[in-house]
């Protein structure tokens, strides 16, 4: 993980979009990862029993890459 997304504060799950969870779309910006994407981060959060951590990614636009 870069410097500049351990630094950034993750959403809540909820505001994310499909793609963004799906890890298809950067976290910050919700452009296309196609390439040069980097680890941001997980997002924990619970309901209940279940346990709904997402791993997020972010593209070199918002990784400082």
């Amino acid at each position: 993980m870069t410097d500049m997304a351990a630094e950034r504060q993750l959403p809540a799950l909820v505001e994310l979009t499909w793609d963004q969870a799906a890890g298809r779309a950067c976290v910050w910006c919700k452009q296309p990862l196609d390439r040069g994407a980097v680890p941001a981060g997980v997002i924990q959060e619970r309901d209940g029993a279940h346990v709904l951590d997402t791993e997020v990614w972010a593209g070199p636009c918002c990784a400082g890459g």
